[in-house]
């Protein structure tokens, strides 16, 4: 009986439940000795961390920091002994919750021989065997304790915490530059990277610094150069083409479109990393700010922001309500933020339209304003054929699919105008109506050619020689722009000028009954001419520039000139007048200042330049001008220079003599701004602005040329001459001089 228990004990030990049961309990209590044996080499890794993202690792700290963990991980892993049969039996026990060593019941004997010892023996280990149904090995312990008795490890993971929470979105960067391995004493792999944005961007190559992050636009390159090394170069996971420039060198380059992580070498040993965010360019952001129509003209004024630079702006004009309509547009300057478009050839006067611009910068994005409505004037016409005309051209333009019933239109009219045209016109209206007809001209351009016959009309007889005045002026400016002209050639261009000149005089004012043509004496245009080549041969760019600009806008006032009427000229005169009255008044009361300082002004003289202001003042109402900037001060500033003078004080006298001065200076210039904006071109006379004007006596009707000023006819001018002759007498007081600084430099 005894064989028989001892046999039932050892088929149990070796039954394979206990020993998978066993491997379980083994391969736990190897897991508890490892994590123990690596428990002071994760206090040192996390010890590291916590330095890490604090900001304070490094690449020699990391090693050092490795180098210790791997060293005290060493010296508990030597000293580890594999659990016994015996530990683990006991694991088993513990965790199924045995007691008494039951497992060691089934490798143990009776200690008495004999038949009723096997059989109690035998009942022993069957009910031994009954409680080793539920035997489990468990799961491993933790044993942090065992070799952290103070908790350091729950403090080091709250300084962790804490320290990610503090760096925000430096994390990142701190992180990877901390897990970084140190070059070593020997020469190592050498790494050269750089970015280089689109050219429109106008920025160079910049270098990229391992482990910071970096954002640039979607179509920047990106240029890698490894020497020393064939570990891989990989953008975004995956390995960039390149070309093998060595031995141990290669070289990569592409286009970013996308975000991603430039790393060389394996992920145990990385040699460099290189966070990239790519953004996609932006678009232009453009706001117009304000339409102020004119006539014919329409001031804008916009913003732009864009940090690339402008390849293009543009504005779009389309009627309201006309989906069809033909579209107006117009090149704006890019490098400026505000414009005046010329409308004059607009067929949509009287119309609401809306206005758009449209930005497109250097990297092709497009931005288009919100549009802004605006309604241009009204064109009068005085003929009854262009009235109708204009008309028809702004149907054509709103609704270009009416083309074969406006034509019909323009066949009525040629056949039948409404006022008497020339032949020519007839003729080509009827050419523009068969074409238009025949779709053989499109609209727009049919559009383009009516306003070219509306202004035929409305020009008349001096349609053909207001175009050859144009042509040779344009082509005396040429010459003059593009580097001084030969005498010859000079001679020839102004010759050519001068006669166009002359017929379109002829045209507007043609002479009556017989009387010699009026002739316009262009000496004056002459010398200014000559005087801009002599100037660009002497190399005085910028004079020359500034008297071309004069010389292109008097001779653009001469192609505009029109009949002046009676009483345009009377005021003409009344203003010649009275800016000859206002020069001479300042000559006297600068004499008089210079008595004053001397002792000899009396107030009655004083009294006498007061009565000449009120003669020029009579004169300058009779030119439409009462109200003057600076007449009524002045008047001010005499009666109490008079009064001053009649009680001996002289001081009092200078500084109210001065201040008038100041003041008939001021209504000179603004009596000569209001002169700009009109030219006589007929009689003169002795009440002429200037003397010496090149302006020729004649017969005739004058003419008007608005915004044209020749040489000679600003008073200002002699009266600024006038004070600095008076400035350079060596004997006057230091008072008088002081008040001539002051009225040659009225701003100060």
């Amino acid at each position: 009986m005894g064989g028989r228990a001892a046999a039932a004990a050892g088929g149990l030990r070796r039954a394979p439940a206990l020993r998978r049961l066993r491997r379980r309990a083994a391969a736990i209590l190897w897991i508890e000795l490892l994590v123990r044996a690596a428990g002071p080499a994760i206090l040192v890794m996390l010890l590291y961390a916590v330095l890490a993202v604090f900001g304070f690792g490094g690449s020699w700290l990391w090693l050092g920091s490795l180098i210790l963990a791997l060293a005290v991980l060493g010296f508990d892993v030597r000293r580890l002994r594999p659990p016994t049969a015996s530990a683990i039996d006991r694991r088993i026990e513990a965790a199924s919750g045995m007691a008494h060593r039951p497992l060691a019941v089934l490798g143990d004997s009776p200690a008495t021989p004999g038949e009723l010892s096997a059989a109690i023996w035998a009942a022993h280990v069957a009910r031994t065997r009954a409680t080793l149904t539920g035997a489990r090995a468990g799961w491993p312990a933790p044993v942090a304790a065992a070799r952290d008795p103070f908790s350091l490890r729950l403090l080091l993971l709250l300084l962790l915490a804490t320290g990610m929470i503090a760096a925000g979105t430096d994390i990142w960067p701190r992180l990877t530059g901390a897990w970084t391995m140190p070059p070593w004493p020997f020469a190592g792999p050498t790494i050269d990277a750089w970015i280089t944005p689109p050219a429109y961007t106008g920025q160079g190559p910049t270098l990229l610094v391992p482990g910071q992050p970096v954002t640039v636009l979607r179509g920047t390159a990106l240029s890698v150069i490894l020497d020393g090394s064939r570990d891989a170069i990989r953008f975004g996971g995956a390995p960039l083409p390149g070309s093998v420039t060595g031995a141990d060198s290669r070289r990569a380059d592409t286009l970013i479109t996308s975000s991603g992580t430039l790393t060389l070498g394996p992920w145990w040993h990385r040699l460099a990393r290189f966070p990239i965010t790519a953004t996609p360019p932006a678009a232009p952001i453009i706001s117009l700010d304000r339409v102020i129509p004119g006539p014919a003209t329409a001031r804008l004024a916009w913003h732009v922001q864009d940090p690339y630079g402008l390849a293009s702006l543009s504005a779009r004009l389309t009627p309201n309500g006309y989906p069809d309509a033909l579209p107006e547009s117009a090149t704006l300057p890019a490098g400026d933020n505000k414009a005046t478009l010329d409308l004059a050839d607009s067929p949509y006067d009287g119309i609401e339209e809306s206005l758009t611009l449209t930005a497109k910068n250097l990297a092709g994005m497009t931005a288009r304003s919100a549009p802004q409505s605006l309604t241009l004037p009204p064109v009068p016409e005085h003929d009854a054929t262009a009235l109708l005309l204009r008309m028809i051209r702004q149907n054509l333009a709103l609704t270009p699919a009416q083309a074969p019933a406006i034509a019909r239109q323009l066949h009525n009219i040629a056949a039948g105008p409404p006022s008497a045209i020339g032949f020519a016109v007839d003729v080509q209206l009827a050419a523009l109506a068969q074409g238009l007809s025949l779709r053989s001209t499109s609209p727009a351009g049919a559009v383009a050619r009516l306003l070219g016959l509306i202004r035929q009309i409305d020009a008349g007889p001096d349609y053909a020689p207001r175009a050859a005045l144009a042509r040779s002026s344009q082509a005396l400016l040429n010459a003059l722009e593009h580097g001084p002209p030969d005498s010859a050639t000079l001679q020839r261009l102004l010759a050519q000028m001068q006669q166009a000149l002359a017929q379109h005089l002829q045209a507007i004012r043609p002479a009556a009954d017989g009387a010699p043509a009026q002739h316009f004496d262009t000496s004056a245009l002459d010398r200014m001419a000559a005087q801009i080549a002599a100037d660009e041969q002497a190399g005085r760019v910028a004079k020359a520039q500034a008297e071309l600009a004069q010389l292109a806008n008097a001779l653009q006032m001469l192609q505009n000139a029109k009949p002046m009427t009676a009483a345009q000229a009377a005021a003409a005169q009344a203003a010649a007048s009275a800016a000859a009255g206002l020069t001479q008044l300042i000559q006297k009361q600068s004499g008089l200042l210079n008595q004053t300082a001397q002792g000899s002004a009396t107030a009655a003289q004083q009294g006498q330049l007061r009565q000449d202001l009120q003669g020029v003042q009579a004169t300058l109402e009779s030119a439409g001008a009462a109200h003057l900037p600076g007449m009524q001060d002045a008047g001010t500033s005499m009666q109490a220079a008079q009064d001053a003078l009649s009680q001996q004080n002289t001081g009092a006298a200078q500084s109210a003599e001065a201040g008038s001065i100041q003041n008939l200076q001021k209504a000179a210039a603004a009596l000569q701004r209001a002169a700009q904006q009109s030219l006589t071109l007929g009689p003169g006379g002795s009440d002429s602005p200037a003397p010496d004007s090149d302006l020729p006596d004649g017969n005739g009707e004058d003419l008007q040329v608005p915004g044209l000023a020749l040489p000679g006819s600003n008073p200002a001018d002699a009266i600024e001459q006038e004070i600095m002759r008076l400035d350079a007498n060596p004997n006057l007081p230091a008072a008088t001089h002081q008040y001539l600084h002051r009225l040659l430099s009225p701003d100060q």
